[in-house]
């Protein structure tokens, strides 16, 4: 006869945790909410105790001054530095028909040094567009071929001079193919804004309600310690024993993560800001919040964030300009990737660069945004404590080597 406390007994862990599990995949709307409210909560805490430490301020004293702080920085953002980055980005919408012209004039400067580019670089056009624009496009290039008097058994591949009505025809196809791909993008943003807007309200919505369960939270937080210590002797025993532990290094190992992730970001956004300067690079404000947001994305982040500054470099200054943007880039990964991560990320997530890069993308697929900002930790978490395999640099437990 089937008996459920004898079941129990003998799957207890696997009950527990699935239990638990189960109950994240049912409060999974609420992951926001609960990710920004503790981040905050695990960024503020020191902030309080350094003030309470060096001003002899009362706890809830150094956690309202803290807070203040925040709210005053977040309402000057709101207020300064929105109305900026707005402008400059629409600035960089209203140029983007430059940004087309300097796009064209830097593919034929490349097929002029590199004539097997032209044919790889138009085919890679062509299969990002449908069939139907790839047609009508097609007609339009025989109807303007007929006009420019240019034989159908010309070698349209080969590189021509600009004045010649084989290199006119070829500026009317890089004209049509990267016109195309222009509206297919502004058809895909256009459809996307509701949506965009919509998250916009909410993240906002989050956040505020963040700022406040974290500070309550702070608040409260010796009580709160005494509360769940208390499930220890409560019918939740068992769920507590078994589930405490693993959660609290797991939250630390992520508070951690974030932490180092925020120093890196602040690190990288004033390089990369000292460098646009120097280089004379406009869109400073807008650019710099993208390298900031992008920057908590470890490895992938500055690859993301490459993509606008390249753009707005190209439109102001040309091919030139877009090489010294990615040479700075690539100085400024190589002080990120010897240089800081060592001294911070990787003191408390020792994984190798590539391990990175496959969890990141395994990541977002499965888990979409989630999968950016955590796979890396939970990765950590599951390789290091769960399986127990010693991280780079750690040394192997005594009894492993022997084996």
């Amino acid at each position: 006869m089937f008996s459920l406390s004898q079941f129990y007994r003998l799957n207890r862990r696997v009950v527990i945790w699935a239990l638990f599990f189960g109950a994240l995949w049912m409060l999974r709307d609420f992951f926001g909410l609960v990710f920004l409210t503790f981040v905050l909560a695990f960024v503020v805490a020191p902030g309080a105790e350094f003030l309470q430490r060096r001003l002899r301020l009362p706890y809830r004293a150094s956690l309202v001054a803290v807070y203040g702080l925040l709210v005053v920085a977040l309402v000057s953002f709101v207020r300064f530095v929105t109305p900026q980055v707005a402008g400059e980005a629409k600035e960089l919408i209203d140029n983007l028909g430059a940004v087309e012209e300097r796009i064209v004039d830097a593919k034929r400067v490349l097929v002029d040094g590199y004539p097997q580019l032209g044919g790889a670089l138009k085919e890679y056009a062509r299969s990002a567009l449908d069939d139907e624009t790839t047609a009508r496009i097609d007609r339009t290039l025989a109807e303007e071929r007929v006009t420019l008097g240019v034989p159908a058994s010309a070698d349209f591949d080969a590189p021509a001079a600009p004045e010649t009505p084989l290199g006119r025809y070829h500026a009317i196809e890089d004209h049509l193919l990267l016109g195309a791909l222009v509206s297919k993008q502004f058809a895909r943003v256009r459809t996307e804004v509701p949506a965009l807007i919509k998250a916009l309200y909410k993240a906002t919505a989050t956040m505020l309600l963040a700022l406040l369960f974290s500070f309550l939270v702070l608040v409260d937080l010796a009580r709160l310690r005494a509360q769940i210590r208390d499930l220890g002797e409560s019918r939740l025993k068992d769920f507590y024993e078994e589930a405490a532990q693993p959660v609290v290094s797991f939250t630390n190992l992520v508070g951690r993560a974030i932490q180092a992730q925020a120093l890196i970001a602040c690190a990288n956004t004033l390089l990369t800001v000292f460098g646009m300067l120097l280089l004379g690079l406009p869109s400073i404000s807008m650019l710099a919040l993208v390298v900031f947001v992008c920057s908590f994305v470890p490895v992938l982040g500055v690859f993301l964030s490459t993509t606008p500054m390249v753009l707005v470099a190209l439109n102001a200054g040309g091919l030139g300009l877009s090489f010294g943007v990615i040479g700075m880039i690539l100085v400024i990964h190589v002080i990120e990737a010897y240089f800081l991560n060592p001294l911070i990320y990787s003191q408390h997530l020792r994984l190798n660069p590539v391990l990175t890069l496959l969890i990141l993308y395994i990541g977002y697929h499965a888990f979409g945004v989630w999968g950016l900002l955590l796979g890396v930790p939970v990765a950590r978490y599951v390789i290091h404590d769960v399986l127990g395999v010693p991280t780079a640099g750690e040394a192997r437990p005594a009894a492993a080597e022997g084996v």
